[in-house]
C-alpha cells in the first residue's frame, strides 16, 4: 500500500495538471476542489480505499463544475464590505466537500421515495 503522503502529492499533481489540459479554469477554482476533495475523502473512515478514490474524483469534478454556483449561494452569508472579494475558490471547496454526501444522502432518500415525499408533504415519519 503507498504512503498518504505520495497519494496526496499525486492527487495535487493530477489537479494542477487540470489546469494544463484546461486552462480557462483559475488555479483558485482547482485548488479548492482540490481541498474539499480530501477533506470529503479523510473524513470518510468506513470505506474502502477504490471506494474513497472514485468519491475523490466525483468530489473533485463537482467542486469544478459547481464552484460559481454554490458561490452565489454563500454570498449573502457575509459583510456586504467582503462580499466582492471573495474568491471562487470558496465555492469549489464548499461544492466538492458537500455534494458528494448530499447526492449519497438523496440516493439513501430515495431507497424509500415515500419518506422523501412524506418529507416534503411536512408529515413525520
Amino acid at each position: 500500500m503507498t504512503e498518504p503522503t505520495s497519494l496526496t502529492f499525486t492527487a495535487v499533481f493530477s489537479a494542477f495538471s487540470v489546469s494544463m489540459i484546461y486552462p480557462n479554469i483559475e488555479n483558485g477554482i482547482i485548488l479548492g476542489a482540490l481541498c474539499g476533495s480530501i477533506l470529503l475523502v479523510i473524513s470518510e473512515e468506513r470505506i474502502s480505499v477504490l471506494r474513497r478514490i472514485i468519491l475523490f474524483f466525483i468530489s473533485f469534478a463537482m467542486g469544478l463544475l459547481l464552484a460559481e454556483m454554490t458561490l452565489y449561494l454563500l454570498i449573502p452569508i457575509f459583510p456586504i464590505s467582503i462580499q466582492k472579494k471573495i474568491p471562487l475558490g470558496l465555492g469549489a471547496l464548499v461544492s466538492s466537500a458537500i455534494s458528494v454526501k448530499l447526492l449519497l444522502w438523496l440516493i439513501k432518500k430515495f431507497d424509500d421515495p415515500t419518506e422523501l415525499f412524506n418529507i416534503f408533504k411536512g408529515k413525520k415519519s
